[in-house]
């Protein structure tokens, strides 16, 4: 009974970290809630120091995976590594379903354009949302109704009437959610319009890089079948 105490102790050692009382209840509610831990985000630097030391990153992937089927997941190098929880693929995870957050399509497709103009086509600038809709109307003009067809056909809560402001409503709607996920850090957490992407946001371009990379050529089908 002793050895199977000890194994058990090893396999959840951050539990017996001295830090782990102090930083564990918020780390755990951040990771299941969604959220995207880094070296900048969130604003408490122990909950990255703690969730980075080898030792408790590899006894929390064990909690998370024997307790809930969550995969803790680390990825990016050393300066801009990040952390989040994933669903293991081979069943289903025990995480109640409040927990569960997913991106709405209209998300996905306002972020794959922001990683477009940053990356693609070279807007390293790109800091605020009110730049993003400005960079949009401007050099999409001409595709505007198709984009706005685009989002429409794809948005949760359709409607008829999908003009540029309610676009506007998306696509700010959008960044606060690239917000509440740790994908930015706001400026001014108040004001929520200047921000600063953080690492984590690797993660949407590395699940639709193919689609990031040929958006020109939907909205243009778009355009055609208008």
């Amino acid at each position: 009974m002793a050895d199977d105490n000890s194994e058990k102790i090893e396999k959840y050692s951050f539990l017996y970290e001295k830090k782990s009382q102090a930083v564990f209840a918020k780390l755990d509610y951040m990771l299941r809630s969604g959220y995207h831990i880094q070296r900048e985000y969130p604003n408490d630097a122990n909950i990255f120091r703690f969730l980075s030391e080898s030792e408790n990153y590899e006894s929390l992937k064990n909690y998370y995976n024997d307790f809930f089927n969550l995969n803790l997941v680390k990825e990016g190098n050393e300066f801009n590594q990040y952390f989040f929880l994933d669903t293991n693929e081979d069943s289903k995870s025990k995480i109640p379903s409040d927990f569960k957050d997913y991106l709405k399509s209209e998300y996905i497709i306002i972020g794959m354009l922001f990683i477009k103009m940053y990356k693609l086509d070279g807007n390293i600038e790109l800091e605020s949302v009110s730049e993003f809709i400005s960079i949009l109307f401007e050099e999409y003009e001409e595709e505007k109704s198709a984009l706005r067809k685009l989002i429409s056909d794809n948005a949760s809560d359709k409607g008829s009437d999908f003009n540029d402001l309610k676009f506007e409503e998306v696509i700010k709607r959008s960044f606060f959610k690239f917000g509440d996920l740790g994908w930015i850090k706001w400026e001014d957490e108040n004001e929520k319009n200047k921000f600063k992407m953080m690492p984590s946001f690797e993660r949407l371009r590395m699940a639709y890089q193919p689609q990031i990379d040929t958006i020109d050529d939907l909205i243009k089908e778009m355009k055609d079948a208008e």
